[in-house]
């Protein structure tokens, strides 16, 4: 097993198993972290197999309990000075771009940007401990839009408001219902279920496999955003960063209380 920073890449051929290590963390996620995922696909993607990915986290607790809003990137008052691509998005997009199948084994805490590189993945397999959620709206900020539409495309609008807007966290079988995920297996049973599928799919032809993947992702997709669309939705973001909400936010997190938002 290869370790590149605080993630793991465990390659056996036709199965490659990318581990998310950081269990002592609830393995939140890094920008070091991201980075070394989105790496490991680039270097899978040149394969002449199907190299099907097992996305996982490290231990029992949690697949990934989200970004540590305290590292969550700060505008200066140049407001174009922010990333256009932060590493949380350049890895969910990379995960989207990568042309086999990737497959999100889900065991615990899947939150916010946890839960947001579930849902990037093509199947979702979750075991009984699971607990998903968006928490955006608890935290006084304005989710990136292309999060929004990967919500929208997996779980439709309705679903998709409720989920951000009551910032709630859904178990096993509601996430299922939701259709946040594919399967909910016992957690004693879930790892030998996502090998097995991962095996199955593995054993097809490469050619078939590659171009579903591409042909679904294509047909499934929203248009792109007019430019303005776009940069509004871009600056609400930096606002929402910005925000006293958002301050107060990081200020209650850290004194372990619940915030008093004001709407500024």
């Amino acid at each position: 097993m290869a370790e590149q920073e605080t993630a793991l890449l465990r390659d056996e051929g036709d199965v490659s198993t990318i581990l998310i290590n950081r269990p002592h963390k609830k393995n939140s996620l890094t920008a070091s972290c991201l980075k070394a995922v989105a790496q490991m696909l680039e270097e899978l993607s040149s394969r002449t197999t199907v190299p099907v990915v097992v996305l996982r986290g490290a231990g029992d607790e949690a697949f990934s309990a989200g970004y540590d809003i305290t590292a969550l990137p700060v505008p200066s008052n140049d407001r174009d000075t922010i990333e256009d691509t932060p590493p949380l998005e350049d890895t969910l997009q990379a995960i989207e771009r990568f042309p086999y199948p990737v497959i999100a084994m889900v065991k615990g805490q899947a939150l916010g940007g946890g839960c947001e590189l579930a849902i990037a993945c093509d199947i979702r397999i979750a075991g009984r401990s699971v607990v998903m959620g968006m928490p955006p709206a608890k935290l006084g900020l304005v989710y990136p839009y292309q999060g929004y539409r990967r919500f929208l495309r997996i779980i439709g609008f309705s679903r998709s408001a409720e989920m951000f807007f009551t910032g709630r966290r859904y178990k096993s079988m509601e996430c299922l219902a939701m259709g946040l995920v594919n399967h909910v297996m016992d957690d004693s049973e879930l790892e030998d279920f996502t090998y097995a599928m991962a095996r199955e799919i593995a054993q097809n032809a490469p050619m078939s496999v590659k171009g579903t993947k591409q042909a679904l992702r294509v047909i499934s997709g929203y248009p792109r955003l007019e430019q303005e669309d776009e940069n509004s939705l871009h600056a609400l973001f930096l606002r929402s960063l910005e925000s006293e909400d958002m301050a107060e936010a990081k200020k209650a997190f850290a004194e372990k209380r619940k915030p008093r938002f004001r709407g500024c």
